[in-house]
């Protein structure tokens, strides 16, 4: 999955709840990736559009341009904002040897599984319990590729009308998931 002359592209799917920053953490994790030289592309589907109803994001990753269109079935990457969503769904079409990522306070001893209550990081670094920058960061350990300063200038580009404090609480929260996923 190294992204280099000849390899494939890699694909991620992004599972959460309307409100949850499912359709930003897409766009952050493209817009990282652009940021590195890759070509992206990152796109959202709904169901009732409502808070709380279910979301998936899907994001492609490149170094040629991508031509390939629609959902993303069989997924390198899943990141799973909410843990509460059927397991059944969120792994659905999973490769064998895709990466999961799941917010959750549970704890998994899976093979490719990394489990992690980002939700109260993401609540003690930023008084709110949205982990979706912070699973970003755990994100990053999986997919060395994307440095944490590209992630970095990508929250401030998707987030730029935040304040500068939100910013900086999100990305603390990021480094502290980014630190937890052991390899």
């Amino acid at each position: 999955m190294a992204l280099s002359e000849g390899l494939r592209m890699v694909e991620v799917r992004i599972h959460g709840r309307g409100g949850q920053g499912v359709k930003k953490s897409a766009q952050v994790i493209a817009r990282a990736a652009y940021l590195s030289g890759f070509q992206t592309q990152d796109f959202a589907v709904y169901g009732a559009e409502r808070q709380g109803a279910p979301v998936t994001s899907f994001v492609r990753i490149d170094r040629k341009p991508i031509e390939l269109r629609g959902y993303i079935f069989e997924p390198d990457f899943i990141i799973v904002l909410d843990d509460t969503i059927e397991r059944k769904k969120t792994l659905s079409g999973a490769k064998k040897e895709a990466k999961i990522l799941i917010n959750s306070s549970e704890k998994s001893e899976k093979k490719n599984f990394w489990v992690l209550d980002a939700t109260s990081i993401a609540l003690q670094e930023t008084g709110r319990q949205t982990a979706n920058i912070a699973m970003l960061g755990a994100f990053l350990k999986l997919f060395p590729k994307i440095s944490f300063e590209k992630l970095e200038e990508a929250v401030k580009i998707e987030l730029g009308t935040k304040k500068e404090d939100v910013i900086s609480k999100n990305m603390n929260a990021a480094r502290k998931c980014f630190e937890m996923v052991k390899l």
